[in-house]
């Protein structure tokens, strides 16, 4: 099997290096690690087995760095699988605590409702995340506790 190796202009290589050494996520750091060290020598196998990855993960990057420049090296848009309901949507959290509100004991059937109202099946293990993640931070039933020790008569 014949070597495989990217070259780099000075251009390119300081790029890569600002993105292996501040790059906000650790796929994108990752990705121009393998590019720099490919420019540095180092052949597929060795890359791989460096970054934890498959000889065909590195000829992939090697692929995709020559396509679409060093901006293709970060994940894209759309990865990963759509959220049910966002939490930013406002509207559809309201919806979604009045149903819970009004069965507080039957998820199941605020559960129907929910489906009815965003077109979408839930679990209630989801539903239950989708209320944590909007309740805030901290405990909510600690709001209730009263604070400190009780008096003593």
């Amino acid at each position: 099997m014949a070597s495989r190796y990217v070259t780099l202009s000075a251009d390119e290589n300081a790029a890569l290096m600002k993105g292996w050494k501040t790059g906000s996520k650790h796929t994108f750091r990752s990705r121009c690690n393998m590019i720099l060290l490919s420019n540095q020598g180092y052949g597929m196998v060795e890359i791989a087995s460096m970054e934890g990855a498959t000889r065909q993960s590195v000829a992939g990057w090697f692929n995709w760095c020559e396509a679409h420049g060093i901006e293709g090296l970060r994940t894209g848009k759309g990865q990963g699988r759509p959220p049910i309901v966002r939490i930013d949507n406002k509207k559809a959290i309201d919806k979604i605590e009045k149903l819970v509100e009004k069965y507080p004991q039957k998820l199941s059937q605020a559960l129907e409702q929910i489906e009815k109202f965003t077109g979408k099946p839930m679990s209630k293990k989801t539903l239950k995340r989708i209320l944590k993640k909007t309740a805030g931070p901290g405990n909510a039933s600690a709001v209730n506790q009263p604070s400190g020790r009780p008096k003593l008569k």
